[in-house]
């Protein structure tokens, strides 16, 4: 007998029920959702023109999705620097960012359990996204924001209902002021909350299915803090699970030259984060 999904601390092993709304484990450690058998092509819901079209790749059923049409982008033929390749156009999304995938299902499973009043700290897209997607589904949304954020994103996010709050100093500062008041709004944070991953990885399905329900060799992912490649991770080895794919695609991360931690760590062959000086760069949504 299979057993019922559960929250995860990856370096415990300890689980969690998951109809118990929490965003972290009891030791403050990041959470998961435990390994899923993923779906088969026959599983999807191809009436459905939005990342709802995967919902039985989901750890639990969702009565009432709160979606605003979110996935299906397009898959767009190209090339760079004279080779061939696809792009994912995920700008198409309907706040701008593939942050609404993972939104939507985090909204839609927390207002499923009874959560209506939610706080998030972000440095501009996913505070949008989480806003709007809160407002759909009728929620109280709290958006902490570093002081630096570009205006027209707490422009956006402000349209969208949300109450913003400016925190000064580092980006790191935004999210422990989050933190501090989640007392009384439930800490939905696109990077802590791990019922985002489960909307981001609807990305890695929608790539499998564009591609004639095929692997590509290689993904490359803009990333700061990773909920794109995380998703594309957990959607490409459940499809492995379920014996659709036989192999997983590489996965590669790209950051901007001034911004790369992820890069500067690995060249370094660092098990943490490596000291080096960061500059501004247009590239600011993955600028952490």
């Amino acid at each position: 007998m299979t057993e019922p999904p559960t929250y995860i601390e990856p370096f415990t092993g300890k689980t969690y029920p998951l109809h118990d709304p929490r965003w972290r484990g009891e030791n403050g450690s990041p959470l998961l959702i435990s390994d899923l058998p993923g779906i088969k092509r026959s599983d999807i819901s191809s009436t459905d023109r939005s990342i709802w079209r995967y919902a039985k790749a989901l750890p639990i059923p969702v009565a009432a999705p709160v979606s605003l049409g979110e996935g299906c982008t397009p898959l767009l033929n190209s090339a760079i620097d004279g080779l061939p390749c696809k792009l994912k156009l995920e700008w198409f999304a309907p706040t701008g960012s593939f942050k609404d995938r993972g939104s939507s299902v985090m909204v839609s499973l927390l207002k499923q359990q009874g959560i209506n009043t939610i706080i998030e700290d972000s440095s501009g897209n996913g505070g949008a996204s989480i806003a709007a997607y809160g407002a759909a589904a009728g929620m109280k949304v709290e958006v902490f924001v570093p002081e630096s954020t570009p205006s027209p994103k707490i422009a956006q996010t402000k349209a969208y209902g949300a109450e913003v709050v400016l925190v000064p100093g580092p980006r790191q500062a935004t999210e422990a002021a989050a933190i501090e008041n989640s007392a009384e709004f439930f800490y939905a944070s696109h990077n802590w909350q791990p019922f985002f991953l489960q909307g981001t990885k609807t990305l890695g399905y929608e790539i499998w299915e564009d591609l004639g329900f095929r692997v590509p060799d290689n993904i490359v992912i803009p990333a700061s803090a990773g909920s794109n490649l995380l998703g594309c991770h957990i959607a490409f080895s459940e499809l492995m699970r379920s014996g659709e794919i036989d192999r997983l695609p590489k996965l590669f991360v790209s950051q901007p030259a001034n911004c790369a931690p992820l890069h500067n760590s690995f060249q370094a062959g660092a098990e943490d984060f490596v000291d080096t000086d960061y500059a501004a760069t247009i590239a600011e949504g993955t600028a952490i």
